[in-house]
């Protein structure tokens, strides 16, 4: 009787097994494509955080640059386009002029990013935002001289 008993145990334990082994090759049937695709997208992800990491790192350099006490606007307009910011000191140095921002540079080091248009550069070594004159700042500007040429 024992020897009955045991061939059923064995042979259900057979059976238990072949249905798990069974299970197991029909779930892996099912999802081969995607098992297979894996490396792909596992290589697809690894390209966009590289370019996503490369474009972050593009954009967020800066260029410092040391102004020095009592600062001309000549030798900043040179060194800024020694540094690269710039691309003509003379263009910078008029800038500067237009903006009559040309005695207000500061010193300091400081920190400018690529790109920066030269609007910005002026913001950021004058520490004031460089305003275009319009046509009532122009018109006021006139009256004075007037006024002034009047009184004298």
């Amino acid at each position: 009787m024992n020897r009955i008993k045991d061939f059923f145990y064995n042979k259900n334990d057979v059976i238990v097994a072949l249905i798990i082994l069974a299970a197991a090759a029909f779930i892996i049937y099912l999802r081969i494509g995607d098992i297979m695709s894996y490396p792909e997208t596992l290589a697809d992800s690894s390209v966009i955080d590289q370019s996503t990491l490369e474009s972050t790192s593009e954009s967020s350099a800066t260029v410092s640059v040391t102004i020095p006490e009592d600062p001309d606007a000549e030798a900043v307009s040179k060194m800024l386009a020694e540094a690269g910011v710039v691309s003509s000191a003379s263009e910078f140095q008029a800038a500067l002029k237009k903006y009559k921002l040309a005695g207000s540079i500061q010193s300091g080091t400081v920190q400018i990013p690529d790109g920066a248009s030269t609007e910005e550069i002026i913001e950021l070594i004058t520490g004031q935002k460089p305003q275009q004159e319009t046509e009532t700042t122009k018109s006021t500007s006139k009256a004075a001289e007037k006024t002034t040429e009047a009184t004298e």
